[in-house]
């Protein structure tokens, strides 16, 4: 139980400190670069716990099929963290309702990302 309550503890940092940095990437603030770095951490604490908790529990890897749409979302948010990174440290300019878009659509990804990991609808 104790990886559980750790990965959703870093799920939700990464899901916050993802989301601040597509808010300081759209305004274009300095606390950007510190943003970046913390998402990274917590992105890499989320595959920490989640790869302990697969091998911890091997039958919900095979049979759920909830966690293989999860890893889906996960795999697709992780690209988009380090796009995001990248652009922070390579000074690219993205537009302003292009990361309005990716805000909101990472929110409602990580919404239902909590919802299949809550409820395992199937």
């Amino acid at each position: 139980m104790w990886f559980f309550g750790l990965h959703l503890l870093s799920v939700v940092s990464w899901v916050l400190f993802l989301l601040l940095l597509i808010k300081a990437v759209q305004n274009d603030t300095k606390d950007k670069v510190v943003f970046a770095f913390l998402s990274l951490f917590f992105m890499v604490l989320v595959l920490y716990f989640g790869v302990k908790l697969m091998f911890l529990n091997p039958s919900v890897a095979k049979n759920g099929n909830w966690l293989h749409v999860k890893l889906s979302f996960d795999i697709l948010m992780m690209l988009l963290n380090v796009y995001l990174v990248f652009a922070v440290f390579k000074k690219k300019l993205l537009s302003s309702k292009f990361l309005e878009i990716i805000f909101w659509v990472s929110y409602v990804i990580f919404m239902i990302m909590i919802y299949l990991t809550m409820f395992r609808p199937f």
